[in-house]
């Protein structure tokens, strides 16, 4: 039985050269690469239509939302991203590569969690946080223990992410 590669959306928001959230955002896109069990689609919110990032999330086996931290929460850009997806989410699995702020994002994975749980998503426990100061200049990041945990966090999403496709091909999720 020959096993397909996982697709992975990695959602963010924004990739104009000189943001740290490009930095992350590549970053971990070269993480998902080294990792085997997923193809990645890179979905840019700033330019992708509502209708478009719908359907590329209905072909996602799973999610990583890569965002910021704005006020304590995420961005309002962001919401409405998820909000116009709506029914593709649903029993899809989700993960968080967070930045910003002295949570370094946490506080924003956290309210996605809520708004995800309404969506019927699974979210993995594990999330990567980060501050510009875990960088380095040319986008590597500064903790030895980084790395690992990204292949922590894709192994957690990779055995969410294939009972599930299996699951939704058998038997539609239920309204």
């Amino acid at each position: 039985m020959t096993v397909h590669p996982l697709r992975l959306a990695v959602l963010t928001r924004n990739l104009e050269p000189g943001r740290f959230g490009t930095v992350v955002t590549r970053w971990f896109e070269r993480a998902v690469d080294q990792a085997d069990e997923f193809k990645p689609d890179l979905i840019d919110l700033s330019a992708v239509p509502h209708p478009e990032l719908a359907d590329r999330i209905d072909e996602a086996d799973a999610v990583v939302i890569v965002t910021a931290e704005y006020n304590h929460a995420y961005p309002g850009d962001l919401k409405t991203a998820i909000d116009a997806v709506r029914r593709p989410w649903y029993a899809k699995p989700v993960a968080f590569v967070v930045y910003g702020g002295r949570s370094g994002g946490l506080r924003a994975a956290e309210q996605l969690r809520l708004v995800f749980a309404e969506l019927h998503a699974v979210t993995t426990r594990d999330t990567l946080t980060f501050q510009e100061s875990d960088f380095t200049p040319t986008g590597h990041p500064t903790n030895p223990t980084t790395p690992p945990a990204a292949t922590a966090l894709l192994t957690q999403l990779a055995w969410w992410a294939r009972p599930l496709r299996e699951a939704r091909a058998q038997n539609p999720y239920p309204s």
